[in-house]
């Protein structure tokens, strides 16, 4: 009979096929058939293959060297509770669920069905009866009712300003946020619909997602350098964007108690109004984009003097902030050119850069090709005409006949010369130039932060009707950008730096499946690649085991 022998040398390990016989004398002998070499020669995966093969050879089945068939029942995400479920522990968030369920003695799972609105948002964004029937898709998921999940909107609203003081308050004190530049900006959320509600949030205005029609709330937000947010405010649909600036520096007063300030905002925020309120608070300051245009001519005239821009300052490119290496930060750096402008108690800075003249320019040619593309269909220039330099040939008698439009040359040639220009006001009188032109250039935060919110949490357009599940569903989508702002500062503070499309592929990724062998059920997690040991080692999460037993899994997913 022949049989695999083991020979353990000093030199390593060899493997040999050797036969047991008997001599004419009936004595047991082994003579060698085959010498397979040393053990280190062989892969295991072709060690495995062999074996199978002889198995084979020999008329064995290979299922019975498995045991028992496998078979899967389920397959679940983990990853998405395993690591937002912590990160809002992080912001103490839950212990304000368990708060509001003590107050109002509520009947509803509030804390897990706010977690589940929360997952959906940052996994695949859909309604909420779509959360609803997809609930099972999460590991270890309780039951949750589809009514639960629209109150819970309810109170999301009713306990906005509570939640938003707690992830400013958190953000202070556990992750040492310094609040001493603050960023403000405005954008609007439209609707699937163009039905008005007089009295109501949803109104027709001017919308900046380019929705003609459509009605819609405008939302205003505040901040940091680092995107973490401090506060935010839903404002029913016509209001005009100036108009809640007020608003955003007496909360920041009388909400936050903090001190001394600087506030970078759009030139949309600059009126006289504003800059008043500001200036009397004291303990702020302001830097506001200037309208150049709409400033007298006689400063027109000295900022529009390319003469007077004798010093440089040199800005990263924000469309490019995330070069590679040095060499290539270098080649994507801008130079701007300014100069400075004395007015009361600001000072105006004027700026210039050919790559901005450049994209001025552009953008003008593109606007007159579109212009002429116009003027073949003039039933579709309607209230388009100024904005693509379109302008009456003059005004018809009767009300009958159709308009005529032609192309203002004229005023395409008064807007060459501002190609390049952008004027920067500000009352800040302990910061040099160049830092105020670095704060204002941060502005570019604020827009990808709004960015995140209309593409990857998808918060437009909306579908609800009552103003509390509006604002309900504002807020929620303000906790996800926390959440999901949080993680991406963490892994880049870790030198792990991940953006939100890497985020969301990688949990998606986590998955484990329900298998049965036999009697015996157990869970086979999915195989985990750098990024996912990245994101819960930065978080300091338990890793789920390759097996672990049906029963085993609740110690890892942190449902309430």
């Amino acid at each position: 009979m022949a049989f695999l022998k083991v020979e353990k040398k000093k030199s390593g390990i060899y493997l040999s096929v050797v036969e047991t016989y008997r001599n004419e004398s009936g004595t047991p002998c082994h003579r060698r058939l085959f010498n397979l070499g040393k053990v280190e020669d062989y892969r295991p995966d072709t060690l495995k293959k062999m074996g199978k093969r002889l198995y084979e050879l020999g008329g064995g089945d290979v299922k019975d060297l498995l045991g028992e068939e496998i078979q899967e029942f389920a397959r679940y995400n983990y990853g998405y509770a395993q690591v937002y479920s912590k990160l809002l522990k992080e912001y103490r968030l839950h212990k304000l669920w368990q708060r509001i369920i003590k107050r109002h003695d509520l009947k509803i799972d509030l804390a897990n069905s706010i977690l589940l609105l929360l997952l959906d948002r940052l996994n695949q964004p859909c309604s909420k009866l779509c959360s609803y029937d997809l609930q099972s898709e999460y590991l270890e998921m309780p039951a949750l009712s589809l009514h639960w999940l629209y109150r819970s909107l309810d109170y999301l609203d009713k306990y906005s300003k509570q939640i938003q003081k707690q992830i400013f308050n958190t953000g202070r004190t556990l992750f040492n946020m310094t609040l001493d530049v603050v960023f403000y900006d405005v954008t609007t959320f439209y609707f699937d619909s163009e039905v008005e509600q007089e009295g109501k949030l949803r109104q027709k205005g001017f919308g900046k997602d380019g929705k003609i029609g459509k009605t819609q709330v405008v939302f205003s937000m505040l901040i940091d350098k680092d995107k973490r947010p401090i506060a935010y405010e839903v404002y029913h649909g016509k209001t005009y964007e100036g108009h809640t600036f007020e608003d955003a520096v007496k909360r920041l007063k009388k909400t936050y108690q903090i001190g001394k300030v600087i506030i970078v905002a759009d030139r949309g925020m600059l009126n006289k109004a504003n800059i008043e309120l500001v200036e009397k608070a004291k303990t702020y300051e302001y830097i506001i984009g200037e309208r150049l245009k709409n400033l007298p001519k006689t400063e027109q005239k000295k900022l529009l003097d390319i003469s007077k821009y004798t010093q440089e300052f040199v800005m990263p490119d924000t469309e490019h902030h995330q070069a590679d290496t040095k060499e290539d930060q270098t080649l994507k750096d801008i130079k701007i050119k300014y100069t400075t402008l004395k007015k009361g108690n600001k000072t105006i800075i004027g700026t210039w850069s050919a790559k901005r003249a450049r994209k001025d320019e552009y953008k003008r040619k593109e606007k007159i090709a579109k212009a002429k593309d116009l003027l073949k269909t003039p039933g579709k220039i309607t209230s388009k005409a100024k904005r693509y330099y379109l302008k009456e040939k003059g005004v018809s008698k009767e009300a009958t006949q159709p308009k005529s439009y032609e192309i203002d040359w004229q005023k395409i040639e008064a807007q060459k010369k501002y190609d390049g220009f952008i004027a920067i006001a500000t009352n800040a009188k302990e910061i040099e130039v160049p830092e105020v032109l670095d704060q204002y250039r941060h502005l570019y935060q604020i827009e990808h932060t709004f960015r995140t919110f209309k593409s990857y949490l998808e918060a437009r357009p909306m579908f609800h009707w009552k103003d509390e599940r509006i604002r309900g569903h504002l807020c929620l989508c303000y906790i996800a950008y926390t959440l999901m702002n949080h993680l991406q500062l963490e892994l880049k503070q870790a030198g792990k730096p991940h953006s939100e499309r890497h985020i969301r592929r990688s949990l998606n990724q986590m998955q484990v499946s329900l298998v049965e062998q036999g009697k015996n059920r157990f869970y086979m997690r999915s195989k985990m690649n750098a990024s996912q040991r990245d994101i819960l080692n930065v978080l300091k999460i338990k890793k789920i085991p390759n097996l672990s037993p049906e029963n085993a899994m609740k110690k890892y997913i942190n449902w309430y």
